[in-house]
Order: C-alpha cells, then structure tokens, then sequence
C-alpha cells in the first residue's frame, strides 16, 4: 500500500472521530485562551462574605441596572456597550438552562458585569477574592453572577458564553437547595447544557487520554482548586463524562437524578437508582472509552496534527493546480494542431507560412 493511501486512510479516520467523538451536539465557539468559572460554596460564602441576612443590590454604587429574562443586571457606563451585548443574550442563555431544570430556578438572579470581579467584595468590605484565572463566579447562597468584562471586547472570554454557565450553577442550586452534588457534576452539567466545549478542552482532553494522564472520579474535584493544565482537565472530564451521561439515557434521566438529590437522596444512591451502575463504575466505563479513542482525537488538535492537515490541503490543492495547469496546456496543443479550413482564412493568409494552401 502507497504512502499517499495510508494518509488519506489516516484522514478519513481522523474525519470519523471529530464527528463522534463529542457525546452531544456542540455549537462552535472558536479557538480562544481557556478561561473558567466557579461556583463559592456555603463555607467560601461565610469565610469570604460573613453571613449577611440581606443584601441590597446594587452593592456597588454608581451602577446602571437592566432587567432581561427574569434576571437582573448591573453594570458601569465604562463598560455599557460591552455589557449590553451580554445582556441580549440573556434570553437564550435562560432557555438553554431549562433543558435539566425548571423556569422557576432561572429567574430574579442578579449578575453584576464588572471590570474586576473583586469589586463586590471590596464594596462588601469582605476578605474574599476571586482567583484571577476565573472569567465568572456563582455565589451560589446568594444568587449572584459576576462576570468579568473588558470595555472594548477581548478574544481572551466570551461573556455571552460565561453568563450560560453560571446561570446553570445559580439554577442548580436554588434547585437543590442544601443537598449536594459532586463539584465535577456541577461543573460537568453547566457545560453540557450550555454546549460548552471547544477545540482546547478536547486537545486536554486527548492529550491526557494519550499519555496515560487522565484523572481519576475522585481527583477531580480536588483538581478545581488548583491552577494549570490539571484545572483544564478537570473541566474537560467533567464535560465530557456528564455528556455521555446525558447520552446514555436521555435527558428525562438526568432530570429524574437532579430531582431525586433535590428532594434528599444521597447524590451516589440516586445515580444507581437512575443508571443501574454507581457513579464510579459509569465514570470506569467511559475512562476506557476515552482512553482507547480520544489517542486520534489528541492527534488530531495538537501542533502536529494541525500541521499535518496543513500540509495535506496544500499539496491536495497543488496537484489540483498541476492537474489543471496540464490539462489547459493539452487543450491549447490540440487546438494548435487541428487544421483550419480554407474557407475559415482570409485571404491574405491563405498562401502564407503554415496556412499555405496545397494545390
């Protein structure tokens, strides 16, 4: 077998796995520095905000307010276009929500679209600080959004994207109230039903797969806490694991767990209840899954995949080029070489060079 035909083999493979390999269908969200959210616990609301009884919005003076599907926006002049952008996107980051969850947790939510996420809590006169890494954060207890924003735009995070998921976050927890979910359910679920995935979370994705490096249920939340390439895979896991979840049984399925923990179940006994296998044994099955697949998958979106792809459509494109080139050429040769009638010439040639007429 040719070189030329293993490549294109090598292809057409390439081409299956980009098209299976995402559990849920996916809009695009283009290639961008990965930046990421996080929801502030019970104990992280006492330690960084104390326990107010109540908080009156805005904290922060001198903001604009805008109301847009159901929800409550503040936000600086600074940042005014910038921030209406976000904002009308609010009914469609509301509806995406409601895939798992009821309309009545997607409401009266206030999201605070500021320069520097820190400024609630400075306003609050508050210890807490947001990790600078995060581009939204969920005060879960209070059921506020904060979003960081640039006023002139960035390619660096999307807002629009931001305001989805921690919408998800607020709505999951009005939802279940005191009763818990593992943070990589949490994270997992935001993004599943945000379609929240992209090319950089399926290159951490398989590169971790490649080498052997994926972590395990029970390091995953653990690994939120911290910084780099291992916080990046946990979002990836966590997306991609409740995906083929959602998958597995359909989203009545996942409805019924978020319910059963809602009303008190315990989070491990009420996923055996709805999947017939514990969290853990689901989690084994899908590692294996991506641990033989997601090796192409890494190929494909790394440096030398990129490259490879590259190099592919280039010379693809140079031999159409070639093949055209040549076949002009022969056109123009042939038509050279047919003879034209004597008729056809006037008569000032017809007895001159090449056109001369044998009598």
């Amino acid at each position: 077998m040719s070189k030329r035909l293993i490549y294109c083999w090598i292809f057409l493979l390439q081409l299956a796995v980009i098209c299976f390999a995402w559990p849920v269908s996916a809009h695009a969200q283009g290639t961008q520095i990965e930046s990421f959210s996080m929801a502030v616990t019970d104990q992280q609301v006492e330690e960084w905000l104390g326990r107010e009884s109540r908080i009156e919005h805005p904290v922060i003076e001198g903001l604009e307010k805008r109301d847009a599907a159901t929800l409550h926006f503040y936000f600086s002049k600074s940042y005014g276009q910038r921030a209406e952008a976000v904002i009308a996107t609010a009914e469609k980051a509301r509806e995406k929500n409601l895939r798992f969850l009821p309309p009545e947790t997607v409401k009266d939510i206030h999201v605070y679209l500021i320069g520097d996420i820190n400024q609630y809590f400075e306003a609050l006169h508050s210890p807490g600080r947001g990790p600078e890494w995060a581009a939204g954060l969920t005060i879960l207890r209070d059921g506020v959004i904060l979003i960081r924003l640039s006023s002139h735009g960035t390619a660096r995070i999307e807002p629009e994207k931001t305001l989805a998921h921690e919408l998800n976050h607020a709505a999951l927890r009005r939802f279940a109230q005191d009763n818990y979910f593992p943070h990589w359910f949490y994270e997992g679920l935001a993004m599943t039903a945000t379609d929240d995935w992209d090319i950089n979370r399926a290159e951490s994705l398989g590169k971790a797969a490649m080498s052997g490096q994926l972590l395990e249920l029970d390091e995953i939340d653990a690994a939120f806490g911290k910084t780099g390439t291992i916080v990046d895979l946990a979002y990836a896991e966590s997306a991609h694991f409740v995906s083929w979840i959602a998958k597995e049984k359909g989203d009545d399925a996942m409805k019924l767990l978020i319910r059963k923990v809602s009303n008190g179940e315990e989070f491990d006994k009420a996923f055996i209840d709805v999947y017939k296998r514990s969290p853990k044994a689901a989690f084994k099955i899908w590692y294996d899954s991506i641990s033989r697949g997601e090796s192409i998958l890494a190929s494909i979106f790394s440096h030398d995949g990129l490259f490879f792809f590259i190099s592919l459509f280039a010379a693809v494109a140079l031999s159409i080029a070639l093949w055209r080139r040549t076949a002009i050429r022969k056109r123009r040769l042939a038509a050279m070489n047919q003879g034209l009638s004597e008729s056809n010439l006037p008569s000032n040639l017809q007895n001159f060079g090449p056109f001369q007429v044998k009598k």
